[in-house]
């Protein structure tokens, strides 16, 4: 299978983004510490609810890189959700006790990956791939129901029709032009 280079790019900040959270989930757990420009996160004692969902979200991040690998079209869709969900997560993770050096290199991988699905034409290599996939009964279904769909495209919905036309009313006459 011959993988455009931005595809590898993909899997592979999606593969980043598991292994982080993995490491994040040790961090919480109180197993290694978290250390930049000579300041260090530590939890003394295990927090196993962020590790928990850091774990989960690690898994995801894993299946949604698999997903990228093998250019399946279900990556796409959560790969934009989990994105932002990761987005989300660390400004969440901020407001409860985190810091901006350990959410930062979540947030820049996840905007990243969330700004490259978003960006047009990107999604038609996956598309083109899950298509290759179909037997050919089924893209005569599919090539139907396109045809189908332009054709109800087509006509306008029930009750927004052409308006009709204008009235034309002759002006009321005044008295005086009589």
């Amino acid at each position: 299978m011959k993988r455009p280079i931005g595809v590898v790019l993909l899997a592979a900040g999606a593969g980043l983004l598991t292994l982080y959270n993995l490491y994040q989930m040790l961090v919480y757990l109180g197993i290694v510490n978290f250390e930049i420009l000579g300041r260090s996160i530590s939890y003394p004692d295990a927090q196993w609810g962020m590790a928990l969902w850091t774990l989960l979200i690690a898994a995801i991040w894993a299946w949604v890189a698999i997903g990228f690998w093998n250019l399946r079209a279900y990556a796409v869709s959560f790969g934009i959700f989990i994105s932002l969900f990761t987005l989300i997560w660390g400004f969440f993770s901020l407001l409860f006790g985190g810091t901006a050096e350990f959410a930062t290199v979540g947030w820049l991988l996840a905007g990243a990956i969330y700004l490259y699905l978003s960006y047009p034409g990107v999604q038609q290599a996956f598309i083109a791939n899950e298509r290759s996939r179909l037997t050919p009964e089924q893209l005569a279904a599919i090539d139907q129901l396109e045809k189908a769909n332009a054709a109800a495209a087509a006509k306008p919905a029930p009750g927004m029709g052409t308006p009709p036309p204008a009235p034309t009313s002759t002006p009321p006459s005044t008295p005086d032009s009589q």
